[in-house]
């Protein structure tokens, strides 16, 4: 287990990374491609790039101590993902659509933050929270 504040944002800084290349390069409105949405197209190329972006992601979680409870749903939320390829031709599309290893890392990097005690970072924006309205 990773005990220094340098190491953890070291992890942290790369699951972000990981996170944002593979579902977040492109951004049109409130819809992202990234390095997996191009490769799913591509016969198994797509499945081993999502198989191997997810398994760093869970990894380096487990190498920073973070809860049990967080690291499942965020294999959950892979494993989601990775039941979209089985579908022909719908797979690539819904890879495009569900943003999951972006979803896995930002749940990983907000545990890490919680454990290094960043409470100055601001929550990340959704692009639903600025369509609402606010409270009166």
């Amino acid at each position: 287990m990773i005990r220094t504040d340098a190491e953890l944002r070291s992890i942290r800084d790369r699951v972000s990374l990981v996170g944002r290349l593979s579902d977040g390069l492109v951004r049109l409105g409130p819809l992202s491609l990234g390095v997996d949405g191009v490769l799913s197209w591509i016969p198994a190329v797509g499945e081993i790039y999502s198989f191997g972006a997810g398994a760093f992601i869970l990894v380096q979680g487990v190498r920073a101590g973070v809860p049990g409870a967080v690291l499942a749903r965020a294999a959950l939320v892979l494993g989601i993902r990775s039941l979209g390829d089985v579908v022909p031709l719908a797979g690539p599309v819904f890879a495009d659509v569900f943003t999951a290893h972006r979803w896995a890392a930002n749940m990983i990097v907000e545990a890490i933050d919680r454990r290094l005690g960043d409470t100055a970072r601001p929550p990340p924006r959704r692009w639903w929270r600025a369509r609402m309205p606010l409270a009166a």
